[in-house]
């Protein structure tokens, strides 16, 4: 009862003194941008920002890392990993795990930490889970994810998982560039194939057309992805089971109208007049068709550059920031009430003995 007593007060003191860790369960994409990726590095950044003990976590002990197309700044954040063993975690730790990673909740079941769910992309919660299996069976209570609609859906299938809504940012270096827009169109699909079936539909029935360049955005640096989608005159955006949808709200920080086809959960942030959008995907190259001759006779509506505008405010990077420091203080919080409760239960003494 003593030595429970011990770890219980040693975890409430590394909580009170932020010694406590949050790990961010973070996938290895071998080098390759990834959206998902950029919101735990983010989150990581914010929380240490804000005085908490955060790092990056990840499964091998090999891991490519973000230098190559996020920077530095990302790249030289804490890391650690599972396969070395550098995971040890104690009744006031978290793991902030991906909804992808059904297979790491058996793992670490058994251990004595706190696990939340990031659930950016609805479509793979239930990809690793067995039949029957959802989080609670593994003693997850709580998820973060990024759209009021994703929630929803978790509400839908886990109604007892407490789930917390923070809307993710754009980086302030997206935006216009300074020079007039090129006749180039940005494009960025979830499928490959996608990309290269558009670009040569557009081409076949825009002959008219041939000068104009497509840019597909896959594996740029980010830097590099924003200077480009800022100097292009329009973007072209196909993601059936996207769950937030960052490509058109990086799009329209850039000034660059969005085409699209509409994904099967609705984003928070679309609206009728925010971008040019379609149920058909076969429609999108007769729709950019249209557009490319508007652009070029200077008639693209004005309303449509004003509701990008006004779609945009709602995810500044403080916002973002601000929400991710309010959940984990108040997490933090309750963890330390239970601890003491915990104590106070074991020892007639209570927490101040």
């Amino acid at each position: 009862m003593d030595e429970q007593i011990k770890k219980l007060e040693a975890a409430l003191a590394k909580l009170k003194n932020n010694d406590s860790k949050i790990y961010f369960l973070t996938q290895d994409t071998e080098g390759r941008a990834a959206a998902s990726v950029i919101t735990n590095y983010q989150y990581v950044k914010n929380l240490l920002d804000a005085g908490f003990n955060a790092s990056i976590l990840y499964e091998k002990k090999q891991y490519k890392g973000v230098g190559e197309w996020l920077g530095s700044e990302f790249a030289n954040l804490p890391h650690s990993n599972i396969e070395s063993g550098e995971l040890k975690v104690g009744p006031s730790d978290i793991v902030v795990i991906p909804e992808l990673y059904g297979h790491v909740l058996e793992q670490i079941v058994q251990m004595p930490c706190h696990k939340i769910i990031l659930c950016q992309a609805y479509d793979y919660i239930l990809e690793t889970l067995k039949p029957g299996f959802s989080w609670p069976n593994y003693g997850v209570t709580k998820c973060i994810t990024t759209t009021e609609s994703q929630k929803e859906y978790i509400k839908s299938i886990c109604p007892t998982v407490e789930t917390a809504v923070i809307p993710l940012s754009i980086p302030s270096y997206f935006k216009p560039s300074i020079k007039p827009k090129k006749p180039l169109i940005a494009i960025h699909t979830r499928d490959q194939r996608d990309t290269l079936k558009i670009i040569k539909t557009f081409y076949l029935q825009n002959p008219q057309f041939k000068w104009i360049t497509f840019k597909d955005m896959r594996g740029m640096s980010r830097v590099d992805f924003a200077e480009t989608l800022g100097e292009s005159c329009v973007s072209v955006w196909v993601d059936r089971i996207s769950g937030f949808g960052t490509f058109p709200i990086e799009s329209m920080m850039s000034n660059t109208p969005v085409i699209g086809s509409l994904p099967i959960l609705k984003p928070d942030w679309l609206t009728n007049d925010n971008g040019v959008w379609t149920f058909d995907e076969s429609k999108i190259v007769e729709v950019l068709g249209n557009f490319l001759k508007n652009w070029l006779e200077d008639s693209v509506p004005t309303q449509l550059y004003e509701k990008m505008e006004e779609t945009t405010k709602k995810y500044s990077e403080e916002k973002e920031r601000q929400a991710m420091i309010s959940y984990f203080t108040e997490l933090h919080k309750t963890i330390a009430e239970d601890l003491e409760t915990s104590i106070n239960k074991l020892s007639p003494m209570g927490v101040n003995s």
